[in-house]
């Protein structure tokens, strides 16, 4: 069986892609990627090992201007090409995880008489999965509060199966982690990760952490950040203007990028992130308590929806980008991390939210499709 895999722009449409990919490959199925080439897929699908092809999309401009004609011209030539590209892989499923590259390749399948599946991680739909709800065969939900957003006469085609996290971050233990990091398994951990391409309110915002960590050198409190390879270097300009010495305190941990970011959620107690459906879901496999800053430009503010969701179940807390500064960072990172009783609540209904089987349930519902 052949499976085409479309999704891409950030982490959080390319990692789900990828999860499935990886359980497809190991069931026998071959995989192809299809991506645009001047986005993050096109880096991580071929380190992943999978075929990669790509194609011209470019998304649509939220302003009426000259600039919607260049992207349907664009968009149209990516439609073609992914026409062609299913048509000779002969593939027998094309899966769908969001961002506008998805588009033409999800509607291609369908003009190819494909069985189409798209998955929505958001608790409020992307305007690309919205619109190719009309043409999927099955639509997986991540949240049960977005259904409501789809159109009523495609709602009987969702399924409700959560966002499929990767294996190696389910299975990666603290230990593991710890000792990978260089850290203390037995001391609390925060991690602040502002998402695949870093966030740089929440990395200057963090001068606070660092100052309470290096003015209390007995605390048994580590810090993990992990601020986006853009953001590296300001980060360390702002340590050093305030001289904290980040270079000889064991407990502060400062990388561009991880690639292998199962041993930061494996070693940490409190994530401190934007909202994301796939960090979300991260985070909750892994049972962690979170402090969420969702970004304020998230397509329809759908990050926004992802943390109330969260929130309503007692796992996080909520910053507003708005309100968002030193000051409040401390104090909202403190209420949790330096009360036991507060973290733990947190991190057991972290624990709780988790959807643990949720690429099972997609492989089912493929499976199942061509038994």
């Amino acid at each position: 069986m052949k499976a085409v895999i479309t999704g891409g722009g950030t982490g959080g449409h390319i990692y789900p892609a990828l999860a499935v990919a990886d359980r497809l490959k190991k069931l026998g199925w071959e995989v192809l990627y299809i991506g645009s080439d001047f986005r993050l897929e096109s880096e991580i699908v071929p380190e992943a090992g999978f075929e990669f092809e790509s194609i011209p999309v470019m998304s649509l401009p939220r302003k009426i201007s000259f600039d919607i004609i260049y992207s349907a011209k664009e968009n149209f030539k990516g439609l073609f090409k992914s026409y062609q590209i299913i048509k000779k892989y002969d593939a027998d499923i094309v899966i769908g995880t969001g961002g506008f590259v998805a588009g033409p390749v999800v509607l291609a399948a369908y003009f190819n008489n494909v069985f189409t599946l798209i998955h929505e991680q958001n608790a409020y739909p992307g305007i690309t999965n919205k619109i190719l709800s009309f043409f999927a065969d099955i639509i997986c939900l991540n949240f049960s509060e977005a259904e409501q957003y789809f159109p009523k006469t495609v709602r009987k085609k969702t399924k409700l199966t959560g966002n499929p996290v990767r294996q190696e971050i389910i299975d990666r233990t603290r230990m593991e982690g710890a000792s990978e990091l260089g850290l203390n398994k037995g001391w609390k951990t925060i991690l602040i990760v502002g998402g695949s391409q870093g966030a740089e309110s929440i990395n200057q915002a963090s001068n606070s952490l660092y100052r309470y960590i290096s003015n209390n050198p007995k605390k048994k409190i580590q810090l993990l950040h992990v601020t986006g390879k853009n953001n590296y270097q300001s980060v360390l300009d702002m340590l050093g203007n305030n001289k904290i010495d980040y270079d000889g305190d064991s407990r502060i941990k400062i990388f561009s990028y991880l690639s292998n970011i199962e041993n930061a959620f494996a070693a940490s107690d409190l994530v401190i992130s934007r909202a994301g459906a796939t960090g979300i879901s991260e985070i909750t496999v892994k049972g962690l308590a979170a402090l969420l800053i969702p970004f304020p430009h998230s397509a329809e503010d759908h990050q926004l929806y992802n943390a109330f969701v969260l929130c309503s179940t007692g796992a996080a807390l909520i910053i507003e980008e708005k309100d968002l500064n030193e000051d409040i960072l401390l104090r909202k990172t403190l209420e949790i991390i330096e009360d036991d009783k507060t973290l733990k609540s947190m991190k057991q209904k972290s624990k709780t939210a988790a959807k643990e089987d949720s690429l099972d349930k997609i492989i089912d519902i493929i499976i199942e499709k061509f038994n």
